[in-house]
């Protein structure tokens, strides 16, 4: 007989009840040895027989513990998280691992995300205010100014321009840079804008009114003359 014989009935029952007692069969072949097993009571013995051989063989053996990668993936396969009876079903919790720990961590995370990633929800430091009180010599003029982080406002209190004239307002630096218009004032209400960039309100910048025609000066310069100027100061 050559290697390439094929085996006769008793030895494919034999490697049948081999492979089913190592637990190589699948699908199929698994259910069709068990139904076999069940009502061929020589094949069941012989599979019997298999298993307590191979178990005689893993008595002289050295257990040795499975690499964790290889234990872990036994316990996916499973349908086991962690590993089966890790931890003790009768034991209580503590609070942290329960539904109640879980929101206080959740309330945690969302106060860093809150925190760390959404700067813009912060509410910004609170810019310092500045007012002037532009008043003319006369005190029949009189204008307040008022400076409220980015925004100003001008509030005609008495004393508008004359018929075809206007009051011109101008934002005046410390450096003797010339004086930057900011427009012409109402004649009543109020006068509400942005500073444009660059302009940064301290106390060193003063607040001027010049008398200019209809729609204010048609050279970008003050042409008349200053009928109210006043420095800001804080709130």
């Amino acid at each position: 007989m050559t290697d390439d014989a094929p085996l006769t009935p008793p030895q494919e029952d034999q490697a049948l009840a081999a492979e089913m007692a190592l637990g190589l069969l699948e699908g199929a072949e698994l259910q069709a040895a068990q139904t076999r097993m069940a009502s061929d009571d020589a094949f069941a013995c012989t599979v019997r027989d298999w298993q307590e051989r191979l178990a005689g063989m893993a008595e002289g053996l050295t257990p040795v513990m499975a690499p964790a990668r290889a234990r872990n993936a036994i316990r996916e396969r499973l349908g086991h998280a962690s590993a089966p009876l890790a931890n003790d079903p009768n034991a209580r919790r503590p609070w942290w691992r329960g539904p109640i720990g879980a929101l206080a961590g959740l309330i945690a995370v969302g106060a860093m995300v809150a925190v760390l990633w959404l700067p813009g929800q912060q509410t910004a430091p609170a810019q310092p205010g500045f007012q002037a009180q532009l008043t003319a010599q006369d005190q029949a003029l009189r204008v307040a100014a008022r400076v409220d982080g980015r925004q100003m406002i001008f509030a005609m209190e008495s004393g508008p321009a004359p018929e075809g004239r206007d009051w011109e307002i101008w934002w005046v630096e410390p450096d003797g840079s010339a004086p930057v218009s900011l427009g012409v004032l109402p004649r009543s209400g109020d006068m509400r804008m942005t500073l444009p960039e660059g302009m940064e309100p301290s106390p060193q910048i003063q607040i001027a009114l010049s008398d200019e025609p209809s729609g204010g000066s048609p050279t970008g310069q003050a042409t008349g003359p200053v009928v109210a100027i006043a420095p800001l100061t804080s709130l």
